[in-house]
């Protein structure tokens, strides 16, 4: 991508430095209240370590970097300023209040609604409900260039093929590595059906749907208007927030603090994959890694 297609944003250093802080306070915490552990969800009775955690992304994050070749880094550009910064703003509103949304009907006691809640309505306000407001606040060139559509399918084999050692080592790492959370049984998951249905839901409602709306609408106008790793720090960390209901390891900010370490640092890994390939197939593969290959595996 040329310059006549493309805007750099400068980078904000205030979102930059104050992101940062928000990932190294996150494992501190863990470690200086002892809790060096982290339950994938808030019914598990298996944990994942602190380290198992943050190994995967990091080593996916340093071979990212390590691999060339990458995408200059950058985006459609609009004249438009005031419309896209309405955009990532609505978007990121989303994003920020789904969670207290969900703790509002969950403080009347009704926790089976709110899986079925989470389950059912997130393509309503993840996909849906964006696409329209995205619409309406269009930029006044037609048509809008940070249309998904306009810019997320490769447009070049090593795009394709580029991302691949990352994703097959943080896949690897997470899953079968030494510090790899144990995998499920048949204990876990004794009905097959059931096992089918949610590991098929699993996979479009968040695999797919998390990615498009984090990485391919969201982070891709924080990028245009912050800078990269300012985009990528602000909707991994909205990424991690989406999970505070189901992912409860006590008190606030112990649940805040595990949340930042397991799914914000993969947030990072997620979003500088699509950051350096603009290929959003690579962070639907990680993201399936994670969420989905165990359950195959078993």
């Amino acid at each position: 991508m040329t310059e006549k297609t493309g805007v750099r944003a400068g980078t904000d250093w205030r979102i930059l430095v104050g992101g940062l802080a928000a990932f190294v306070a996150a494992p501190v915490l863990l470690l200086v209240t002892g809790h060096d552990a982290i339950k994938p969800s808030a019914d598990s009775d298996k944990e994942l370590s602190l380290a198992g955690a943050l190994l995967p992304a990091l080593a996916g994050i340093l071979l990212i970097r390590g691999l060339p070749p990458h995408t200059p880094g950058l985006l459609p550009h609009t004249a438009d300023r005031r419309a896209l910064r309405g955009q990532a703003t609505t978007l990121a509103l989303i994003a920020f209040l789904w969670p207290p949304a969900l703790f509002l009907v969950s403080a009347t006691g009704q926790q089976a609604l709110v899986r079925d809640i989470w389950a059912l309505a997130k393509p309503l306000v993840f996909l849906v409900l964006p696409l329209v407001l995205l619409r309406i606040l269009r930029p006044r060139e037609e048509p809008d260039p940070f249309r998904l559509r306009h810019i997320w399918w490769p447009r070049q084999a090593w795009q394709w093929l580029a991302p691949v050692p990352a994703v097959l080592v943080f896949g690897w790492l997470y899953v079968l590595g030494p510090l790899a959370p144990p995998l499920p049984t048949t204990d876990d998951y004794p009905d097959p059906v059931y096992l089918a249905v949610g590991a098929t839901l699993t996979f479009f409602t968040a695999n797919v749907l998390e990615e498009v709306f984090f990485r391919g609408l969201l982070q891709t106008r924080l990028e245009a208007l912050f800078g990269r790793w300012p985009g990528i720090l602000l909707a991994s960390l909205l990424f991690a927030w989406l999970h505070l209901p189901t992912h409860g390891q006590g008190s606030l900010p112990l649940t805040v603090g595990a949340i930042v370490a397991f799914q914000g640092f993969f947030g990072l890994f997620a979003g500088y994959l699509w950051s350096r390939y603009r290929n959003l197939l690579a962070p639907i593969a990680a993201h399936t890694a994670m969420n989905t290959l165990p359950l195959l595996l078993m």
